[in-house]
């Protein structure tokens, strides 16, 4: 009984000082990095919902509530007014992504 107590406390000892090799360290990352693209790989860039409301929108775009209105005044995002709630579509906000990115010189 007491051997087998003995025993037990080696292998965790043995296991506690343990190296780990860059094999072991390249394993892990790759096992990290494929449970991460696999959770990415169904959420996409988009948010979960499709409509979004004016501080949503405001902390995506990181801009100020006047910017924010400057932008709906001069019809550069969509929007939709319901109850006094201002709502934004996020295909519209992608659109407006794509109006204005500019193209990279190779």
């Amino acid at each position: 009984m007491e051997k087998k107590g003995k025993q037990s406390e080696e292998s965790s000892a043995l296991f506690t000082h343990q190296l780990v090799t860059l094999a072991d360290l390249e394993k892990f990352k790759e096992q990290m990095l494929s449970e991460m693209r696999r959770l990415l790989a169904g959420r996409g860039a988009q948010p979960s919902k499709q409509w979004l409301k004016s501080r949503e929108v405001r902390k995506l775009l990181d801009v100020s509530p006047g910017k924010l209105h400057a932008m709906r005044a001069s019809r550069q995002l969509s929007f939709m007014r319901i109850g006094g709630v201002m709502y934004y579509d996020w295909a519209d906000i992608e659109k407006m992504f794509e109006k204005f990115k500019t193209a990279a010189i190779n």
